[in-house]
This record gives structure tokens, C-alpha cells and sequence, in this order.
């Protein structure tokens, strides 16, 4: 069975992420719009998490690769899309068509079939905004007019009849008659075959035909109603294809098995589309450098010529230097020859032979004769009416001139290597620029306490901070119980921290409290202004309430706090930011970010930096902090890791110095950190 590998999505994939995005992506907010040359890239908000759908002309679907320095903002459809709700996602028939409807009552909808569109359709049908206009014979694709979808190009493989399909496949050999009739590819039917045992190549009879179009209509049932087993099959080493199901075609090829289909054509097709994008961004440097080689050869043959012709000629100068003598003799003999028989001169003259001289050929026009050098395999030109040194020294001249040409030319080919060698580094280093700037973003490995800032307290209790007021909202209404600690610096424009404790009955000791009021302390307001300690308060949550008093309003991410309030007094600033490691899976490990006071850092974090408010602007902090990172991983781990500016910066309160650095073998496992967080 020759294999071929995918290079799109088949009708069946289309149909199993779309059954997918739908149980991900409903509710969600389109937060970012992003265009690439090849497709869209939507940055979608599920509660904190950040999911993004990208679309290509091979796939759609969830992407854990993202390139943050090809993707550019489309300002049409960021107006139109962006901070909409998705309230449904679809396939309007059984084809290759994604359509996704938004609160706004618009809907975009991803064409996956050639040539590959995005359009986004307003509530009258009209087309607002498309990755590409489009005209063919059936239909017109462009803002303003009214959206039509792409015509039907086979019989819809659920609903024909069968007298239909038979009409359609009847004489011709099935294989890819059927997949072309019923639009579902060579890999769906061949699947099919193979389930029924029967042998697709030839002709089939009817009851053969119909039965294979009823296990095709099987296997789609079964991807429409959610029973998955995504899989990657390779051959030696090298991705084949991605299926949502287990393809018994495929038995004997080696197999990669997913949690989800999005994740597994995520995984194959960024190979495809990262060659793709690497080619396309040194496409001009390819053509220079092909031409570069073309002169390269040419003047590495020319280099050759000259300096065998050099080689030659000036073996020739020796030789004829070597017998001067013989040479003026010869001569002498040949122009008495000619004078005492020029009507015959031309037929005797090839006959005349001195020594080791013997006379091969002569030029009536030129009056020149060509003698042969027998043993050294070597003629020689000789004027009857010239000087021997003569010609010696015209072939030593001819020799030092083509001596100088393969100088030059020698001088040329360095210098056309040179420039070849140069391209080729740029080559490497636009390849390496663009792969550092696809950054990999995690998805289900995080614990849901990873949306917030967090750390665990001497005592083992977990702490948790707002990273921005609908944090502080979310903190409060949704994790804060009753017997928990709300702690928050006095001042406006704070963090909300929130010691957890076990229950009612569980208490956190004078130690902890201190450790997340400085964890309040300085991620406030405070540590902008340049204090170095300030007042913290501390209450119970069953105190604070998003209640306003009658006639008062409270601001997102404000609360009322009721009683009396625990005070600690003269906090100081001080935050630890650093990194650890954890394995996820044999082969793979995660990079978290987190920071924490000081005093427990040695507990969280494998290396770290201890920060005060300073002079250092943020911005130049985060990058020291992320080189500091990366050399400490790569140390560590032998790994070059990808890690975001804006991942640590959002732990960096205002400008800092750092005091301290250190790495710490003292951390607890994630599995520790996990049984401490389930209360």
C-alpha cells in the first residue's frame, strides 16, 4: 500500500475537531486577532486560560505553537470580532466547512477546501471581512456582497440514496471513484475496505459498493458522537498521517496516541507548517544562493582551465628551451627543404624527423609547422621565418598571463565562497529567529490554582493572589470561603491574597500570616512608589462582601470588609521570583514561573532571584531575569527552553533590584504541591 503523507485535513478530521472545538470553545471570548500569510490565528479567553485556533490552508484547530514575530493584527476584524462571546460552533453540512457563530450575531466561517477561506458574514448574509477575495464560475467572495457557501462538488455521503452512488461509481474501479463521489478522501474509504475485507482497487459489484458506503457512514457516526481515539502513524520516524480513530490500515506502522484530536493534529501539522514557513522566509536568500552556485561552478571550471592551460604551457616553454638547439636545427633543415622543393614542401614536410623532433603537420597560410616531442607527448608551433626564443618566450608570457587569470580567478571563487558561506549563516539565523519565536504554550498541564499568582507558606498552607482586578472579583466570589484569610496592603491599587486554610477549624500560624501579608505588601501600589515596608490588614473572609452599601457602588475588583481587622505594621517589600522544573511526562518536562516571599522561595522554586523596589525599569528587569532563566535551564537541563518576556514581567510589580540570586535543592514535588492544594 503506497502511503502518501496528509496534507490537509480529510472530511472525517474536519468533522472530529469541529465535534471537539465546540465542547472547548462555546462561552469563550475572542480576545486577540492575529493574520498570518498563510491563515488566522484567533487568541481566545476561557476564564483565565488562553486557547488559540489557528486556521491554514492544511488544518484547523487548537495550536500549542504560536509565532509571535510572523503574526500580524488585522484591524478590520479586530473592530468586528474581538471581545465577542462564541456561542456556537458547527459544520453547516457534511463537508470541510467550520462555522463559528458569535454573540454579535455575526459568523466566521472557515472554508478548508481550495482555495482555502476565512469569511466573516454578517446577520444580513452580507460578507464583512475574508482572508482572500475570490471569483470563480459559481460564486464571488468579497465584502459587501452576500455570502454564499462553496457549491457542493460531490453526493452528501449520509443522505444519497443508493441507486445515487451506484450511478455514480458503476464500471470504474472504486477506490477513488468513491472517495472522489462522496468527497471523503482515499483514506476514509480505503479504511473502510479494509473493515469489510474487501479488496478496493478493482471494480465492485453492487452489494460490495453499498456495504463499503455503509461502514464509511459507521465510522462517521461514530467521530459525530464523540468516540475518539486520536492517533499519529509513522514510518520510521516519519509522520504519515493523523487520524481521529484507529485506522486498521495503519496496523504495523508506529503510533502516537493523543488525550485529544486537536492536540494531534496540532502536533503533526506544525512540522509540515514550520518547513513551510522556514522556506518561505529564506526563499530570497535560496535564489541568491542558487546563482551564487551557478558562479561558483563556472568559475571553479575556469579556475581548472586556466591553470591546466598555464601547467601545459609552461611545460611546453621548458621542453622547447630544453631543445633550442634541436629546434634552430630543425628549422634550418625545413627552410632549406622549402627552398629546394616548394612545389612538394606540403606533402614531405610531415615526413621530416630530427632526433626525437618529428614534423606532424604545417599551415601553408600561416607558414608555421607542428613537431611533435616524441616520448614527452608534447607539439610545439614553429614559424619557418620566426626565432625559437622567440617562441620560447611568447610561451612563457602565454603561461604567466594565464597564470594570472587563474590568480584572479582563484581570488573570485574565495570571495564568491565567502558570500556563500555568509548567506548560509543568514540562512541559519533567520531559521533560528523564527523557531525562537515559536513560543509553545502548555495546555492541560496546569492545576487550576495556576491561573493566579500563588505559593505555599512555611506551614503548607496555599496563598493566592489576583494578578489583575477580574482576578481580585474572581478570588473573592469564587475561592474565598468563610474561615479563609483575606489579606490586602493599605493602600488602593493592590493585589487580593487569600490565605487557604483546611477548615474552620484549621488556623495558619503568626509566621504564614506574615509571609502573605508581604506577599500583599508587594504586589501593591506600594512597591510602584518606590515604599519599602507598609501596613498590611488581615480578616476573615466571612468579613468581605461585594455587597455596596444602599445608594454606594462598588468598582470591579473593590469590596466592603465589615469588624475588626488584624493589622501587621512596617511590612517590607520584598518578593522572590524564580523558576522550577517539574516532569510531565517520560521525555518532557514544564517550565513554571511563580514568585513568592523570600523566606519560602527554597521550598517552590529551583533558582531564583530575590527582588527590592529599585531602579531598574521592569521592562529591562524581566529581560535580565529571562537570560538569568534560560542560562540556569539550559545548564541544567541541556535544553534551550522558550520562555515569554510577559510571563515573568507579570510577577515584576514596578522597577526593581535584584539583591540576591540563588538555586535551592530543597523543593517540594509537584505531587506534594498537589496534595496541599486540594483543600
Amino acid at each position: 500500500m503506497e502511503i502518501r503523507p496528509k496534507r490537509s485535513l480529510t472530511l472525517l478530521d474536519v468533522l472530529a475537531i469541529t465535534r471537539e472545538l465546540r465542547e472547548l470553545l462555546v462561552n469563550c471570548y475572542i480576545d486577540k486577532v492575529y493574520r498570518y500569510d498563510s491563515g488566522l490565528l484567533l487568541r481566545i479567553r476561557k476564564e483565565s486560560e488562553k486557547l488559540h485556533l489557528i486556521a491554514t490552508r492544511h488544518r484547523i484547530g487548537l495550536t500549542r505553537y504560536v509565532s509571535e514575530e510572523e503574526r500580524k493584527r488585522d484591524p478590520v476584524l479586530k473592530n468586528l470580532i474581538e471581545r465577542v462571546r462564541i456561542v456556537d460552533v458547527h459544520n453547516p453540512r457534511i463537508d470541510r466547512l467550520v462555522c463559528v457563530h458569535l454573540s454579535n450575531g455575526m459568523r466566521l466561517v472557515f472554508e478548508l477546501i481550495e482555495p482555502m477561506n476565512v469569511v466573516l458574514v454578517d446577520q444580513d448574509e452580507k460578507v464583512r471581512w475574508c482572508l482572500h477575495s475570490y471569483e470563480g464560475k459559481d460564486r464571488k467572495v468579497q465584502p459587501g456582497l452576500k455570502y454564499v457557501l462553496p457549491p457542493r462538488q460531490f453526493l452528501d455521503v449520509m443522505e444519497c440514496s443508493p441507486e445515487a452512488f451506484l450511478s455514480q461509481i458503476s464500471g470504474q474501479k472504486f477506490l477513488k471513484t468513491a472517495a472522489r463521489v462522496l468527497g471523503v478522501g482515499v483514506e476514509l474509504v480505503r479504511e473502510a475496505c479494509a473493515e469489510e475485507g474487501i479488496e478496493c482497487d478493482d471494480v465492485l459489484d453492487r452489494d460490495a459498493s453499498l456495504r463499503v458506503l455503509q461502514r464509511v457512514r459507521d465510522i462517521i457516526r461514530r467521530v459525530l458522537e464523540g468516540s475518539l481515539e486520536p492517533r499519529i502513524y509513522a514510518r520510521e520516524g516519519r509522520y504519515v498521517t493523523v487520524t481521529p480513530i484507529r485506522f486498521v490500515i495503519y496496523d504495523g506502522f508506529e503510533e502516537l496516541r493523543f488525550r485529544t484530536f486537536n492536540e494531534a493534529v496540532d502536533e503533526y501539522f506544525r512540522k509540515l507548517e514550520l518547513e513551510e514557513a522556514e522556506k518561505s522566509r529564506v526563499q530570497e536568500i535560496e535564489a541568491e544562493l542558487a546563482k551564487l552556485r551557478k558562479s561558483i561552478e563556472q568559475t571553479e571550471k575556469m579556475l581548472q582551465e586556466y591553470r591546466s592551460k598555464a601547467e601545459e604551457l609552461y611545460r611546453k616553454a621548458n621542453l622547447v628551451l630544453q631543445y633550442k638547439y634541436m629546434f634552430e636545427e630543425l628549422i634550418g633543415m625545413l627552410n632549406k627543404l622549402w627552398q629546394e622543393n616548394r612545389d612538394s614542401f606540403n606533402e614531405i614536410v610531415k615526413n621530416v624527423q630530427l632526433y626525437n623532433l618529428r614534423v606532424v603537420d604545417y599551415n601553408p597560410k600561416e607558414k608555421t609547422v607542428t613537431v611533435l616531442i616524441e616520448g614527452e607527448d608534447i607539439t610545439v608551433a614553429l614559424p619557418l621565418r620566426g626565432s625559437v626564443g622567440q617562441v620560447i618566450s611568447e610561451l612563457f608570457d602565454r603561461a604567466k598571463e594565464l597564470k594570472r587569470k587563474a590568480e584572479s580567478a582563484e581570488k573570485a571563487l574565495e570571495e564568491l565562497r565567502q558570500r556563500e558561506r555568509e548567506l548560509l549563516q543568514r540562512k541559519e539565523m533567520l531559521v533560528e529567529e523564527f523557531r525562537k519565536s515559536i513560543v509553545e504554550i502548555e495546555y492541560g498541564v496546569h492545576e487550576w490554582f495556576e491561573k493566579f499568582k500563588w505559593f505555599i507558606t512555611s506551614g503548607g498552607h496555599l496563598v493566592l493572589a489576583g494578578k489583575d482586578a477580574s482576578q481580585n472579583e474572581a478570588l473573592v466570589r469564587k475561592y474565598l470561603r468563610e474561615f479563609d484569610l483575606f489579606i490586602h496592603a493599605d493602600i488602593p491599587g493592590g493585589a487580593v491574597v487569600v490565605l487557604r486554610l483546611r477548615g474552620k477549624d484549621d488556623s495558619a500560624s503568626p509566621e504564614e500570616i506574615i509571609q502573605a501579608a508581604k506577599y500583599a505588601a508587594s504586589n501593591s501600589r506600594a512597591w510602584v512608589i518606590g515604599a519599602h515596608s507598609i501596613d498590611v490588614f488581615c480578616v476573615k473572609g466571612s468579613q468581605v462582601t461585594k455587597e455596596a452599601p444602599a445608594g454606594e457602588y462598588l468598582a470591579r475588583g473593590s469590596f466592603m470588609i465589615y469588624g475588626e481587622r488584624q493589622w501587621i505594621r512596617g511590612v517590607t517589600l520584598e518578593l522572590a521570583i524564580g523558576i522550577r522544573i517539574d516532569d510531565v511526562e517520560e521525555g518532557k518536562k514544564i517550565v513554571r514561573i511563580l514568585s513568592s516571599p523570600p523566606e519560602v522561595a527554597d521550598k517552590l522554586m529551583h533558582y531564583y532571584v530575590v527582588l527590592r523596589p529599585g531602579r531598574v525599569d521592569k521592562n529591562r528587569c524581566a529581560t535580565i531575569l529571562r537570560e538569568k532563566f534560560l542560562n540556569y535551564i539550559k545548564t541544567r537541563t541541556g535544553v534551550s527552553a522558550r520562555l515569554r518576556p510577559e510571563d515573568i514581567i507579570v510577577h515584576i510589580p514596578g522597577n526593581s533590584d535584584i539583591v540576591e540570586e540563588r538555586e535551592s535543592d530543597k523543593a517540594l514535588s509537584w505531587s506534594e504541591i498537589r496534595k496541599i492544594v486540594q483543600y
